[in-house]
């Protein structure tokens, strides 16, 4: 007698839960805006396993909140491509360019191994140059008395770009030109600036 019992106040508690979240959703689809300005969510539901799982999960129904319609707006103007590659891979990138292996090794031997070619990060913070950010790097000759600077360069962090800061011009010029106009492979010291 007593199991008819519990099994009966089960099925009460879980009826009139039921009933609860019934009356909720219908107040919240009578004053709920057209179909036409409601956003969809999909939330998964999973139905009770068990009368008493029911009666131990009973909760308040949830109260009707007002749906807004969403606004419509333009999307936001392009920001800066995500980086692709950090700051050591760019300076990486910058010492395995041939001119830069060609002047560390001439260094190397010119000064019999006294000096060395290398990356001077002239300015922590990144260059904003045409909507993209950039590493500024200088290849220096380092010695133990001073760091010469051959020429300044600048690295995408968002694709494989490095571009030459042109100090006769002020301009920053493209790998390409840079190779075209000032001859880097010929370079034979800190003076030989074609």
């Amino acid at each position: 007698m007593e199991l008819s019992k519990q099994s009966s106040r089960k099925l009460v508690v879980a009826g009139v839960a039921t009933t609860v979240v019934a009356l909720g959703l219908a107040a919240w689809f009578a004053s709920a805006p057209s179909a036409e300005s409601q956003v969809q969510v999909k939330v998964p539901v999973a139905p009770p396993a068990s009368a008493s799982s029911a009666a131990s999960a009973v909760k308040p129904a949830p109260a009707a909140v007002p749906h807004k319609t969403a606004d419509i707006k333009d999307p936001p103007p392009p920001g800066e491509p995500p980086a692709i590659r950090t700051k050591e891979q760019g300076a990486a990138a910058l010492m395995s360019l041939p001119e830069l292996q060609a002047w560390s090794a001439l260094i190397e031997k010119n000064s019999n191994g006294k000096a060395h070619g290398g990356l001077l990060e002239y300015d922590p913070v990144p260059r904003k140059l045409n909507g993209k950010n950039y590493w500024q790097f200088s290849f220096v000759e380092n010695s133990a008395e001073s760091a010469l600077r051959w020429e300044s360069f600048l690295v995408s962090s968002s694709d494989d770009e490095i571009l030459v800061e042109d100090a006769s011009s002020d301009e920053v010029i493209s790998l390409a030109r840079w190779r075209r106009e000032k001859h880097p492979s010929k370079r034979t010291s800190i003076d030989s600036s074609n």
